[in-house]
């Protein structure tokens, strides 16, 4: 079977791209499909994330941010998929989605949403969001990553199907012994991941553990942003900035909580993963993934949007209670061993063979 999936590009070290690829080249490897990413504007860079020598990737060399480029982008891709004639072609939702189901081709047509269907209402994008709804109710399936999404798309089509995020992190390697006096958070410094709320937060968890250190990993926008902040707040001691890293894995283990404030999230691949290691998280209860991961006060603590201040008390309970620390682990490393590769990956096969097969049959 051959798969197109469309994305922007693959050079960012955003948890999407990195869904992407690992999915791509287990497919490819491992269930033998033809499997090719096809990039907007990919200009040559390296993909942040390891390809697979299996995975395919072509670029179609069209900054699709640009104004009037649509047409073009659409037109190469259709010359693409003449040539190649995938059997599904998959956008991960980018300018592109609502020209999808225009296309004129034989393929099946999905979308794959890795955001929920509130994050361009919260950016204040209320004409994509709605063109965005007009398009799903054409696709072949639409693809959500948690439940509480899939209500809500259900209103647009009856075509949606929810499959979570997995770890890339085997469960029942190391585990963190959450001993260290140090919390860890990762993403794009971008208003999405909402970082000012975060300094905030360990600003007044400093007052009260100045031995603790707070570790972000990532690059963006808004670093040098959050640079500054943090230096007005002099806290530039216990809040260390890096730039994103290829082996998260090890920094996490020496860590003894994971954090986010997100304003919106899909279902975060960070949050199953961390819990893989057995850390505990802290998270802001955006849409839609945080609160449907994480059992508040048992596994980890969710936090009303925007309340730094109870964030920090959480964080603070975790600081001072070793012992809650440790349940807390024990309990969410638990709950990790359903967001494995072996219990999602059949579930992408069984979507695409179950769509094919039904093309097939009509």
């Amino acid at each position: 079977m051959k798969l197109f999936y469309l994305v922007n590009t693959i050079y960012n070290s955003g948890g999407m791209e990195r869904v992407l690829l690992a999915k791509a080249n287990i497919l490819a490897e491992r269930y033998g499909y033809d499997v090719t990413v096809v990039t907007n504007h990919q200009k040559g860079r390296p993909s942040f994330f390891p390809v697979s020598p299996q995975v395919k990737c072509r670029d179609l060399n069209v900054n699709t941010h640009l104004p009037f480029t649509m047409g073009l982008y659409l037109k190469r891709l259709s010359a693409l998929i003449e040539q190649e004639n995938p059997d599904i072609v998959i956008s991960l939702c980018y300018q592109e989605l609502p020209h999808l189901p225009k296309l004129k081709c034989k393929c099946l047509k999905m979308g794959e949403f890795h955001f929920s269907h509130d994050t361009y209402l919260i950016k204040g994008q209320r004409c994509k969001l709605r063109r965005m709804e007009k398009a799903v109710a054409s696709l072949d399936a639409f693809v959500v990553l948690t439940k509480e999404d899939e209500q809500i798309w259900r209103q647009f089509s009856e075509h949606i199907v929810q499959i979570y995020n997995y770890s890339s992190f085997p469960v029942g390697g190391p585990r963190a012994p959450l001993s260290a006096k140090r919390m860890i958070s990762g993403g794009r410094f971008e208003k999405q991941k909402n970082y000012r709320d975060m300094v905030l937060a360990w600003k007044l968890v400093h007052e009260k553990h100045p031995d603790w250190v707070l570790d972000l990993y990532g690059n963006g926008r808004r670093k040098k942003e959050i640079a500054r902040l943090i230096e007005k707040n002099g806290l530039g001691a216990c809040i260390r900035l890096h730039d994103a890293t290829r082996d998260m894995k090890t920094e996490m283990l020496g860590a003894s909580a994971y954090l986010m404030t997100s304003l919106y999230e899909g279902f975060p691949m960070v949050l199953v993963e961390s819990a893989a290691l057995g850390l505990p998280a802290v998270a802001y209860r955006c849409p839609c993934g945080p609160a449907e991961f994480i059992e508040n006060g048992k596994d980890g603590f969710t936090v009303a949007e925007g309340d730094f201040r109870g964030m920090a008390e959480r964080i603070c309970e975790l600081i001072e209670n070793e012992a809650l620390r440790q349940e807390m682990g024990a309990r969410i490393y638990e709950k990790a061993k359903a967001y494995t590769e072996e219990k999602i990956i059949p579930q992408w096969d069984a979507l695409y063979r179950r769509l094919v097969d039904g093309q097939k049959s009509r």
